[in-house]
């Protein structure tokens, strides 16, 4: 009588097919940097150690802003220091966005939105959620949309000097910004993602 044939590894449920077998904190300050030793249950059915650095900076929101009848979207420009590293070009152009805060992602975008443009939105329409890198990054991205008025504005925006922020506020009409994403002008995913949903989805 033959054997029944095993499980293939594909088909076990990812929590059986990971044993963590060793965690070490590695920075503990904006956020929290992880050394992970884990087992992992490969496809062939052999087991292999593996190690991976691990970054938790917890989760974020960014929003598309749109106006339908000027065919205009908002973006900021602010200065990113890891980006000026490589290649010496800080300042990218990006939709607003932020840190979620108290686990709430559709009001810290309506915050967040306020303080980096000032203007004033309603309720956001929730889009997408998606990992930035998973491959070394815990983050997940909230992805929203909400109409703007260039007259409902609580003052100019500019974002919190407290925290760092210096941010510039320009509205860009939809076929600019699409055509800067094909220049490399707009080289931040987010960003990307966003815009190519308004073409798809908003201004079609």
């Amino acid at each position: 009588m033959s054997e029944k044939p095993k499980t293939p590894a594909a088909q076990i449920d990812s929590s059986d097919r990971i044993r963590v077998k060793s965690r070490d904190l590695l920075s503990d300050q904006w956020a929290r940097l992880e050394d992970v030793t884990f087992d992992y249950l490969r496809s062939d059915g052999q087991w292999q150690t593996q190690r991976r650095e691990i970054y938790h900076r917890g989760h974020g929101a960014a929003i598309l802003l749109y106006n339908l009848e000027n065919k205009s979207i908002v973006l900021t420009r602010q200065f990113r220091f890891p980006a000026w590293t490589e290649d010496g070009q800080g300042f990218l152009l990006e939709v607003p966005a932020g840190v979620i805060e108290k686990d709430n992602p559709e009001e810290t975008i309506r915050e967040e939105t306020a303080q980096e443009t000032g203007f004033i939105i309603e309720k956001p329409t929730f889009l997408f959620k998606a990992y930035a890198t998973p491959g070394s990054v815990t983050e997940q991205l909230y992805y929203f949309s909400a109409p703007y008025d260039s007259a409902n504005r609580s003052g100019e925006g500019g974002g919190l000097a407290e925290e760092g922020e210096d941010i510039e506020v320009l509205e860009v009409p939809i076929s600019e910004a699409a055509e800067w994403i094909r220049t490399s002008k707009i080289i931040d995913a987010k960003s990307i993602i966003l815009i190519q949903y308004a073409q798809l989805h908003i201004f079609r």
